[in-house]
């Protein structure tokens, strides 16, 4: 014989908020705020990628994979707490309204748009962004640098005959276009770089060539996380609404409590 238990519904508690508008006067200071996040995490990335190139694959690639999921985990968050934010300040800007006191047209614009945290992130990452549509157009495969000349060859450089055809070892490729922005990309998606290896010359011909779509993977799960607030913000009542239902509860036992003790202290 089995016992069901009934488990009490709880119903989800949300308040009413204005709506903002996508652009007000945090979307550039975010912006900015989220750039310098980027940067942050390329330079985490090379640290921490460069200590734990593991020569074992599979290991090497679970770890990268795992500091990549770290770092996302971290813009979600992020978005999260900027979207809640943003929808408690239409909640007290709906208080406030509903009230009969004005609201400031700035002060309505800062209230949460589902598409805000979008506009923020994108306007951030868009220095980046562009480095890789660059390097992804002007992107060729890189050959294998030659070797050093031998100790024993080195010595014949010196005569007409040898040396001419030994002067190509000696030629220093200059910092072009390509390589600037070769340099700036790997560092951002340098877990990528060890997962697929740097010495596999077409497998990273085609991470330089995907480098835009992964350097766009902060903004939008930063975005996505940003939506989340109202769901953050009615968990947040609801969890209240609830813990007052306890308190309640508990309050009431006490008073029954109390009545039941006060006949018999009369006896």
């Amino acid at each position: 014989m089995t016992v069901k238990k009934n488990k009490q519904k709880i119903e989800k508690v949300s308040k009413p908020y204005l709506r903002g508008d996508m652009y007000d006067r945090t979307t550039i200071p975010g912006a900015i705020k989220f750039f310098f996040g980027m940067l942050g995490m390329a330079v985490a990335f090379v640290i921490f990628c460069v200590m734990l190139n593991i020569d074992h694959i599979w290991l090497r690639v679970i770890v990268n994979l795992a500091i990549v999921m770290a770092f996302y985990l971290f813009y979600a968050q992020f978005g999260m707490n900027a979207g809640a934010d943003a929808v408690n300040q239409g909640e007290i800007m709906y208080a406030r309204q509903e009230k009969g006191r004005p609201v400031a047209d700035w002060e309505k614009k800062l209230c949460y748009h589902p598409f805000k945290g979008f506009l923020s992130a994108l306007i951030g990452s868009l220095p980046v962004v562009l480095c890789s549509l660059i390097l992804a157009f002007i992107a060729k495969r890189q050959m294998t640098s030659l070797g050093a000349l031998p100790a024993w060859v080195t010595s014949f450089e010196g005569r007409e005959e040898i040396g001419g055809a030994l002067t190509y070892y000696h030629v220093v490729d200059g910092m072009s276009l390509e390589t600037i922005m070769r340099l700036i990309i790997r560092m951002t998606v340098m877990p990528f770089v060890n997962i697929v290896g740097a010495e596999n010359m077409d497998a990273m011909l085609t991470l330089e060539r995907v480098s835009p779509v992964l350097n766009l993977l902060p903004a939008v799960i930063y975005g996505i996380g940003y939506m989340r607030g109202v769901a953050v913000r009615t968990t947040v009542h609801t969890d209240i609404a609830l813990g007052k239902k306890k308190a309640k509860r508990k309050q009431a036992k006490e008073r029954r409590a109390r009545v039941q003790r006060t006949p018999n202290q009369l006896n």
